[in-house]
């Protein structure tokens, strides 16, 4: 393979790299620049390697991992690891153990029949007492505004004091009953 051929447009691998973090969801820091210093490491490593497969494969599955972005924990990282670019291109070794999947996440465990018919039934029982909860606060809901609407009509209510004396100070018209007041 010429060396033209392995020769990296840093400008567009960053434009890449953080493109693929942000595909993923991940947490990893995008890139902002590289050093001349590290620049010179990557490319090195991609003229060891031979290709620049590896180092893109790397970044997805990266990207991808949960235990490289932090989201597991165990007794040697109780806060969790997150990768960096700069730790992925350290080396060679740490590049491929990436690449070739010692940090993927486990395969989703295939379930039997009888599994997906309990996760099924699990799941509809959950669906159930959500909507009975929901139910139950619209319930809670409306009494709450039945009962402050008897406390405002209680507290709006007019005296029969207060009606008589809004009465006298605005009689309510005198109607004749049978007068017309067309003429």
């Amino acid at each position: 393979m010429a060396k033209e051929d392995l020769k990296i447009d840093w400008d567009a691998l960053i434009v890449w790299f953080n493109m693929t973090l942000k595909q993923y969801k991940s947490v990893i820091e995008p890139l902002h620049y590289l050093t001349k210093g590290k620049k010179a490491q990557v490319q090195r490593i991609v003229n060891d390697l031979g290709t620049k497969r590896v180092l893109c494969d790397a970044i997805v599955k990266m990207a991808r991992s949960d235990f490289l972005n932090g989201r597991t924990r165990s007794n040697k990282f109780p806060k969790g690891f997150k990768g960096s670019f700069p730790w992925l291109v350290e080396n060679n070794d740490r590049l491929a153990d990436v690449a070739n999947g010692r940090y993927d996440n486990p395969p989703e465990q295939e379930l039997t029949p009888e599994d997906k018919w309990q996760l099924e039934r699990e799941k509809r029982a959950m669906e159930r007492e959500q909507r009975k909860a929901e139910a139950l606060r619209i319930e809670e809901e409306e009494r709450e505004a039945r009962r402050r609407q008897r406390e405002y009509d209680a507290a709006h209510a007019a005296t029969p004091e207060e009606i008589e004396r809004i009465l006298a100070e605005n009689p309510l018209p005198e109607l004749s009953p049978g007068k017309d007041k067309k003429s």
